[in-house]
């Protein structure tokens, strides 16, 4: 399974029956320094189109530099393994893997979970010899999590000891006992070694709600983990998850990634309307998420703001398109919907630039003047592309 990856890679898999699973990806990436480059190696990942950004959310969507990706600046040439949870429905899944530069695999393994609500890892993993990086993430996706149970070794050397740090969604779990290694929870010390407690298992309360949650763990030197287990919680839901090829809701926009609700106001709004038009729609909402005081600053929140896009509201025409845009199982549909999903996935990638500073559009029911008058007073109207005429407003 080892790949050098210069470019993007599709791996793809089957599940079996609707269920957790846990995909194991190890790779690793050498620093600028060590190419005698100007850049870094680095690589993320997507399943089945999710793509991983930074926790919490900031203006501008981090890819590659978050815990759910391999870095090269941090990893300088060691590997990383990441763990990602998720319930998939039966069939085909494929993962992504996107290099910047170039990056090493190491190993794919896809693992259908059983026992959930006793989920325990046995990792038995000894990491390589380097100094403070990146070792093990895992990645929960719209999953909770209540505890995390890990159980570490770390050896004393009177030169350099073996240290791990534990940070779970950004915040570095303390070690309270210890002066010299408060932000390490774990490290060796002649103590220790006399007392034969190099290997020390502890729990951490965590109670994280539904959602994309990263468990770091970082090593200095060459320490252990032995195992790792979560709870997460009450009972996982197996609900059908939408993708691109499966689009329908499941009853709640909130279980939509990003890229999902972008898609469907794009193709709610303008799937009839030139690929200009639609990349608008799309930039439009970027550009609220943007605007700092004004509106929610994630996409979700933009978009299910209340009395916002008519296209979401029950009662309009468009709405049976929205909630399930294949519904009517034409081939242009399908053709609109994939346009509208890629310019979806691309604008928040930043792989297509956006082209507009809209902050508002509306169709050819509203009129110009109507518009200008009563909805954006303090704004301009930028121009008409197709049917949806666009404007930008402070507010």
């Amino acid at each position: 399974m080892k790949r050098k990856i210069t470019q993007q890679y599709n791996h793809s898999f089957e599940v079996f029956k609707p269920g957790l699973v846990a995909t194991f990806i190890s790779a690793r990436c050498r620093s600028r320094k060590q190419l005698n480059s100007n850049k870094d190696e680095d690589l993320r990942v997507e399943i089945n189109g999710l793509q991983f950004r930074e926790i919490p959310p900031e203006k501008r969507t981090q890819l590659f530099n978050i815990p759910a990706s391999w870095n090269g600046s941090k990893l300088r040439g060691l590997k990383k393994t990441i763990v990602f949870l998720t319930v998939l429905n039966k069939g085909e899944h494929i993962i992504s893997l996107v290099s910047q530069d170039s990056a090493f695999m190491e190993d794919i393994k896809v693992e259908e979970l059983v026992d959930i609500q006793d989920l325990k890892f046995n990792l038995e993993e000894q990491a390589e010899d380097g100094d403070r990086r990146p070792w093990y993430t895992f990645v929960l996706i719209d999953l909770r999590l209540k505890t995390i149970t890990a159980k570490v070794t770390t050896k004393y050397r009177w030169w350099d000891s073996d240290d791990v740090k534990i940070i779970i969604d950004g915040k570095v779990q303390k070690n309270k006992l210890s002066l010299f290694h408060r932000y390490w929870f774990w490290a060796g010390s002649l103590v220790k070694k006399l007392l034969k407690k190099e290997t020390k298992e502890h729990t951490f309360e965590a109670n994280l709600d539904q959602g994309i949650h990263y468990i770091e763990f970082w090593a200095d030197k060459t320490p252990a983990l032995h195992r790792v287990g979560l709870d997460l919680g009450k009972k996982v839901e197996f609900k059908h998850i939408p993708t691109v090829d499966d689009p329908k809701w499941t009853g709640n926009f909130w279980d939509d990634t990003e890229e999902m609700l972008l898609a469907r106001l794009i193709y709610g709004e303008a799937r009839n309307q030139p690929e200009e038009a639609k990349i608008w729609v799309a930039g439009a909402v970027i550009n609220r998420v943007e605007t700092d005081k004004v509106w929610p600053n994630t996409i979700k929140e933009v978009i299910l703001e209340p009395k916002q896009y008519d296209v979401f509201k029950p009662e309009d025409s468009n709405y049976p398109y929205v909630i399930d845009p294949l519904k009517d199982n034409k081939e242009t549909d399908k053709i609109a919907w994939q346009e509208c999903y890629k310019i979806a996935k691309d604008i928040i990638s930043g792989k297509l630039e956006n082209p507009t500073e809209a902050t508002h559009f509306h169709g050819i029911g509203i009129s110009k003047d109507w518009f200008l008058k009563n909805i954006v007073p303090q704004g301009k109207f930028l121009r008409k592309i197709g049917d949806i005429y666009f404007y930008w407003s402070p507010n």
